[in-house]
């Protein structure tokens, strides 16, 4: 599942983007038609938001994840 800072690829263009939000829900579809993450790509100036089908279909890749920490 994406989470902020995940960096992720178009493979249509090549350009890359910098997800800026955790996954969120439409509330009226069911699996990932219905959820979508909020995008920094370089070629906008500003966030867009993607539908997680990108994901699912292969239009978009995940390039590297943000690691998850924990407070100690």
């Amino acid at each position: 599942m994406l989470q902020p800072g995940d960096l992720i690829k178009d493979n249509g263009d090549g350009d890359f983007g910098l997800v800026t939000s955790e996954v969120c829900s439409y509330n009226t579809i069911e699996g990932p038609a219905g959820q979508y993450v909020w995008v920094k790509w370089n070629i906008f100036s500003k966030s867009q938001r993607m539908s997680m089908t990108a994901i699912e279909k292969g239009w978009v890749e995940v390039v590297s994840e943000t690691e998850e920490t924990t407070n100690r």
